[in-house]
C-alpha cells in the first residue's frame, strides 16, 4: 500500500486540459477488449452511485475527503476535487470542472460542501442529464493522472478515467474519476 499525502499539488491560476485534447474515448461496451480484469471492469462499469459500491466494499474504512475546492482566477471555472478511501490507500480520485456560466445558473453546485458529488446530484436529479460514461486509460504524462498519481504516492503508470458530461438544467459540467489501482482491494 503505497503512503498518500495530505493533499494534490495546488492547483494552478490557468487550468491545463484534465486530460489530453486526442484522448481516446471508448464507450463501455469497449471496455472487454481493452481491460482484462473482470473485477476492475465491473468497477469501471458500476452503474448508480459509485459511491455507494466504494462505501460498501471498504465498510468502516470508507472516507471522502475534499481536497481542493475553489475557482480558476483565468476563466472562472470551479473547480472541487476529491478522493474516496479505504482506510489510508486511495481508491478513487476525483475531479468536477464546472463552467463560470453553468455555476452562475446553477449555484448549488459550488455549495457540495462534504458531501459526494453523487449525494447532491441525486437531490438535484430533476434538472439533470447525464451523457453515456464514456472511459480512457491515461498514463501519468496527462494532467489529471499525473496529479491524481501524485496524490496516492504511487509511481507513473496508466490509470483508467471515467469520464462523466453532465447538463444540470442545461448547463454543462464535466465529472473525471480517476481508478486507483487498490481499487476494491486491487492491485
Amino acid at each position: 500500500m503505497a503512503a498518500s499525502v495530505d493533499a494534490p499539488p495546488a492547483l494552478p491560476a490557468a487550468l491545463p486540459p484534465a486530460v489530453p485534447s486526442a484522448t481516446m474515448w471508448l464507450p463501455g461496451s469497449a471496455l472487454g477488449c481493452y481491460e482484462s480484469d473482470a473485477v476492475r471492469r465491473s468497477w469501471l462499469l458500476t452503474p448508480g452511485l459509485l459511491t455507494q459500491r466504494i462505501r460498501e466494499a471498504a465498510g468502516a474504512d470508507f472516507s471522502m475527503r475534499v481536497l481542493d475546492e475553489g475557482t480558476a482566477a483565468a476563466d472562472g471555472t470551479h473547480v472541487r476535487e476529491i478522493d474516496m478511501r479505504c482506510g489510508a490507500e486511495v481508491w478513487l480520485f476525483a475531479h468536477t470542472r464546472v463552467p463560470a456560466a453553468t455555476l452562475a445558473a446553477q449555484p448549488w453546485l459550488a455549495a457540495v460542501g462534504t458531501r459526494t458529488l453523487g449525494e447532491a446530484l441525486a437531490a438535484h436529479d430533476t434538472v439533470l442529464q447525464r451523457e453515456p460514461l464514456c472511459y480512457a486509460s491515461l498514463g501519468a504524462d496527462s494532467w489529471l493522472v499525473g496529479r491524481a498519481l501524485a496524490h496516492a504516492g504511487l509511481p507513473p503508470r496508466y490509470l483508467w478515467v471515467r469520464h462523466s458530461a453532465f447538463r444540470a438544467g442545461g448547463a454543462p459540467f464535466d465529472l473525471y474519476e480517476v481508478f486507483l489501482p487498490g481499487m476494491g482491494g486491487g492491485r
